[in-house]
């Protein structure tokens, strides 16, 4: 299937599953779910929302963004990421290996005062050019074992995030479409370990036309697709929508946090209760806000 085939199909799955959960029905505020729930699917997706703008470029994917080893510019990029490629080719000269292995360890790949913390990152990712003799922005990416350690200044807080699956990125200098598929295991202080299967898309429609092998600049990312949450006794079929478009603000920097704007929805039951776990972005460099909605 073609990445746009994928993607047609994952937003024509959301909006069915969204309609059989009763979008049409009022929708009243919840003061949250039991156990810390809705927190714990919050933070669980902020994260996926800030790995999927770090994969829309080389370079952020190396480096994700807000570390103190990524780009700092919108005109620039960093030259020398923190891992080296297994095979240095790229004979169309865009930044995208025609095909090379990542190894990352920490360090060098060991990020300090992200989130006020430290963030290693380990495991391997797997680049390949699908049009290697073609300048362009798109890759073919696998990773392997990638492991993001987040531990608090303090180090009362120290989480895992590790992911196995592929990425597919591809575009124009007009906007890009990132297509995953991805098993995620994540840690939470003081819960047990979730088992997150995510498939979605994004997709980013810059405010001024892209260049290759350059960070992006501010723009608008839309998210639909599907995630199956697994921890313990909860097993959630959630769907994944972003009805306020996520507003990336490339002129905040010195933060992970660059979302201005957006909410993203993950609807499903939860404890027997339809509703969708609501993360809000309101500025940028602040965290985004929690909160469960019922849809009776």
């Amino acid at each position: 299937m073609t990445q746009s085939g994928t993607r047609l199909t994952l937003l024509a799955a959301a909006v069915t599953a969204w309609t059989a959960l009763g979008c049409k029905s009022e929708i009243t505020s919840g003061a949250g779910l039991a156990d810390g729930l809705t927190s714990d699917v919050g933070v669980a997706f902020r994260d996926e929302v800030e790995a999927g703008l770090s994969s829309l470029t080389m370079g952020s994917a190396l480096d994700p963004i807000g570390t103190t080893r990524a780009a700092g510019t919108a005109t620039s990029i960093r030259a020398v990421p923190c891992v080296s490629p297994s095979a240095p080719a790229d004979n169309d000269g865009d930044g995208v290996p025609d095909d090379a292995t990542y190894v990352f360890t920490a360090p060098p790949c060991r990020f300090t005062g992200w989130r006020g913390g430290t963030l290693d990152v380990v495991g391997q990712i797997r680049i390949q050019d699908p049009a290697p003799s073609s300048a362009g922005f798109g890759y073919e990416a696998t990773l392997t074992g990638l492991r993001f350690r987040f531990t608090s200044a303090d180090s009362k807080v120290i989480y895992d995030v590790t992911r196995n699956g592929t990425r597919s990125l591809s575009g124009s200098t007009a906007g890009l479409l990132l297509t995953s598929d991805i098993q995620i295991i994540r840690t939470f202080a003081g819960h047990p370990d979730a088992a997150i299967d995510k498939q979605w898309v994004v997709n980013y429609a810059p405010a001024a036309p892209l260049l290759i092998n350059q960070p992006i600049p501010s723009g608008a990312l839309d998210i639909a697709g599907t995630a199956d949450w697994t921890r313990g006794a909860e097993q959630f079929a959630l769907v994944i929508t972003t009805p306020t478009p996520l507003q990336y603000d490339a002129g905040c920097t010195d933060t992970v946090q660059r979302i201005k704007a957006g909410e993203l929805h993950a609807a499903g039951t939860f404890d027997g209760m339809k509703g969708f776990v609501r993360v809000r972005w309101t500025k940028c460099g602040a965290e985004p806000n929690f909160t469960f909605e019922t849809t009776g």
